[in-house]
């Protein structure tokens, strides 16, 4: 038997369907654990399970996937793509659920191990306390802004800033304000360390993040949310694959003879391709070879545009480095040193080592084998550092 599932999040609309597609049943369960549970319990271990990827799908697959063989995920945009109805109930997602899987023509997504839905989970959660802090400062500007007052320093949200702001002399309500968003920011601030520091230690125990802290511009919190954006890079049979699900490839409308490129699609982890972004800019102001994409183009175009090139050029070469196991080639040694000391706090030199001084020693004493450049590969690097050389001199356009 063929089970689609429509989940919700009081209810789950189903819908069984013999293998012939003739017979058919629809009737609808508790989202809850036991439910669910007590549901599982009637399927036969050769049934097949389809639901549509959604905020508690991890937990309904690891109950299901103990009574059934197979239990799909479908990608909720491609489903709407091929199956599109004018008229759209419960019941007939469900069903349209459980054709497209009994017809094997169902769009599948599939879904991450549990140590990297795990660090989503951690990642996501890092990025609401971002948000929640920068409401905390908006509203602390906001005070200063209604009493027409200015810091005289450069930067607020210092020690020297809130000893400031507490020797500040505002009417009875804004000073209940100051002082609410005050303690609520050092609350903020105190979970984000305690985040930080938890995704510090996977970093520690991941290879991986060890590799990507190479590339300028990637830093340990970048990489471990790229790192829980890709899951296994084995998902990934080409670097274009890659930046295609970071949403960072142009939109093509294609034909007969015409080929048109747009924007990029945006398309699949948004969370991926923020941080790819991010890490493009500080990538930007490097001295390495992968910079030369930015400036060239910003020589043309406008910054965002340049910028959001050179990210795909770092996602791709994220591709190579996970595929292959080696770190970036052209690593700056001293930032590159404090990155990997931090992840490696046991590998600190003692009085009778030898501190590394060279980014290829750096990377002896972090395990990293580096294979020799190609030819091709050095005259490219030449080339690119030329060009910043002469570009930076050189006014952009726009």
């Amino acid at each position: 038997m063929f089970y689609g599932l429509d989940v919700h999040k009081l209810f789950i609309q189903v819908c069984e369907l013999s293998a012939d597609g003739k017979r058919r049943r629809d009737f609808r369960i508790e989202a809850s654990a036991e439910a669910i549970e007590a549901f599982a319990k009637t399927l036969q271990r050769s049934d097949a399970v389809v639901l549509e990827a959604t905020f508690h799908t991890w937990a309904i697959h690891a109950i299901l996937s103990r009574y059934v063989e197979r239990v799909a995920i479908a990608n909720p945009i491609q489903v709407k793509a091929i199956a599109h109805a004018k008229i759209k109930t419960d019941k007939v997602d469900a069903h349209t659920l459980a054709q497209l899987l009994r017809t094997d023509f169902l769009p599948e997504v599939q879904l991450p191990s549990r140590k990297t839905w795990a660090l989503r989970q951690l990642m996501a959660h890092r990025r609401h306390l971002l948000k929640r802090s920068t409401a905390s400062k908006n509203a602390l500007h906001g005070v200063l802004n209604r009493s027409l007052v200015q810091y005289p320093g450069r930067w607020l949200f210092t020690k020297k800033g809130f000893q400031w702001l507490e020797k500040l002399e505002l009417p009875a309500v804004e000073r209940m304000v100051l002082d609410h968003q005050t303690e609520l920011f050092h609350e903020i601030q105190k979970r984000l360390k305690a985040v930080d520091e938890e995704l510090l230690r996977h970093a520690r125990l991941e290879r991986d993040a060890k590799l990507l802290v190479t590339i300028p511009g990637v830093n340990i919190i970048v990489a471990m949310g790229l790192l829980a954006a890709i899951g296994s890079i084995d998902r990934f049979p080409s670097p274009q694959k890659l930046a295609a699900y970071f949403g960072l490839v142009p939109k093509v409308r294609q034909s007969a003879g015409s080929c048109h490129h747009g924007r990029i699609t945006k398309a699949g982890s948004r969370s991926a391709r923020w941080l790819a972004i991010e890490a493009a800019h500080t990538l930007a102001r490097s001295g390495s070879p992968l910079a030369a994409s930015y400036h060239r183009i910003r020589h043309r175009k406008n910054h965002q545009i340049a910028v959001t090139a050179l990210a795909r050029k770092l996602t791709v070469t994220v591709w190579h480095i996970l595929t292959k196991g080696e770190p970036y080639r052209y690593a700056a040694y001293p930032r590159t040193r404090l990155k990997l000391r931090k992840l490696n706090p046991t590998s600190r030199t003692g009085p009778r080592q030898v501190t590394p001084k060279t980014l290829e020693e750096l990377y002896d004493e972090a395990g990293f084998e580096l294979s020799p450049p190609t030819p091709g590969e050095r005259r490219v690097a030449r080339n690119n550092r030329i060009a910043i050389k002469k570009l930076t001199r050189e006014p952009a356009a726009g």
